[in-house]
């Protein structure tokens, strides 16, 4: 299975994707360097994907530490509207 997916490289060699994947395992790439720089609505989309990675790490992490009670929510059950629609 071959995939394309855009990516920027900095100076150091740090290499940032513009979305997330998944993939079940580790993969083999190969990389091309294309002779342009990046466009300011690509970098700011890469900022943007790693702030909200950051976010879910940390969400993770404080879930982890302090993880909801079975009856944490019950008192607003009431309240839900679920439809067949």
């Amino acid at each position: 299975m071959l995939q394309t997916i855009e990516a920027v490289i900095d100076e150091k060699g740090v290499l940032r994707l513009l979305d997330p994947i998944d993939l079940p395992k580790m993969r083999r790439v190969i990389v091309t360097i294309l002779n342009e720089e990046p466009h300011q609505d690509i970098l700011d989309r890469i900022s943007q994907n790693q702030k909200i990675a950051l976010m879910e790490q940390q969400h993770a992490i404080g879930y982890a530490k302090h993880p909801s009670t079975k009856d944490e929510f019950s008192e607003w059950e009431s309240e839900q509207a679920w439809s067949d629609s």
